[in-house]
């Protein structure tokens, strides 16, 4: 059975994993702004390229990489790519004078977030399922819940760091506490049953129902919307609709508290 050590590592590295996922999006106006980095928008949009590839790539070998070396690795490696992401963002600061030097960390810094966030969301989802195999369900949707709080709270934590003159406190914040989860984790077994960790493939492309890609087209057109929304509202409501970057703060975070309920409703 996992200790409540195991259990408070899982659960608390799901709300860090969530504001680090937030933070480059609820610091958009760092980015654009001509007082920050003065990225256009094609700067800004191109950053999260690397991330949405390595999240994918990420997510999509974890499970491969859990079956050879261990799903206890993947969930340290995802731990690393969190801090090296966080790390290099509030580094990049160093470099406001020098905005194409920093805009080549940042893509370096997104893509490690994007590694972090495929690697360790799918080795938590994983870990609460196995620490609670009678009621997996639940287990899973607090675990997401956490997440999703950890995105709501990302924007109104950035909005209190830029009205400080100090947005960079935050990613330092989120790499410290990343880093304890991961000195703590390095102390635990984090054993799982073989079967937990047996995340194989059910068959191949071909044998899968049809149903399985209009649910396919759904989550990718919801991931659409979902980027639209995370990524691009906070510009949008400064740019376009004269809001302060407080108020749109709070307004990604309105959405990030709305989409959580939802997500979790999810069968």
């Amino acid at each position: 059975m996992a200790t409540r050590i195991e259990i408070g590592v899982v659960y608390g590295a799901a709300v860090v994993q969530g504001l680090a996922l937030v933070t480059f999006p609820a610091a958009s106006s760092v980015f654009t702004s001509p007082d920050g980095f003065g990225f256009d928008s094609t700067r800004y949009g191109t950053m999260f390229i690397p991330q949405m590839a390595l999240a994918i790539s990420a997510a999509a070998l974890a499970p491969k990489l859990a079956r050879r070396s261990g799903l206890r690795r993947v969930l340290l490696a995802g731990f690393v790519g969190d801090i090296v992401s966080m790390s290099l963002l509030a580094l990049s600061r160093l470099l406001l004078d020098t905005p194409d030097s920093a805009f080549a960390v940042l893509l370096i810094a997104t893509a490690a977030l994007g590694f972090g966030f495929g690697a360790t969301v799918m080795a938590l989802n994983t870990y609460a399922e196995a620490f609670f195999p009678e009621r997996t369900d639940g287990a899973v949707l607090a675990l997401n819940a956490l997440l999703g709080l950890g995105t709501a709270l990302a924007p109104v934590f950035v909005a209190i760091v830029v009205a400080l003159g100090a947005w960079w406190l935050l990613p330092i914040v989120v790499a410290c506490v990343m880093a304890l989860l991961l000195g703590i984790a390095l102390t635990q077994p984090l054993r799982v049953s073989a079967s937990a960790e047996d995340t194989s493939s059910p068959g191949s492309w071909s044998n899968l129902p049809p149903r399985f890609w209009l649910y396919a087209a759904a989550v990718f057109l919801y991931g659409m919307l979902e980027t639209l929304n995370g990524n691009w509202s906070m510009l949008y409501l400064s740019s376009e609709r004269g809001a302060s970057p407080r108020d749109a703060s709070f307004a990604l975070t309105a959405f990030w508290v709305m989409v959580t309920p939802w997500t979790m409703s999810a069968p």
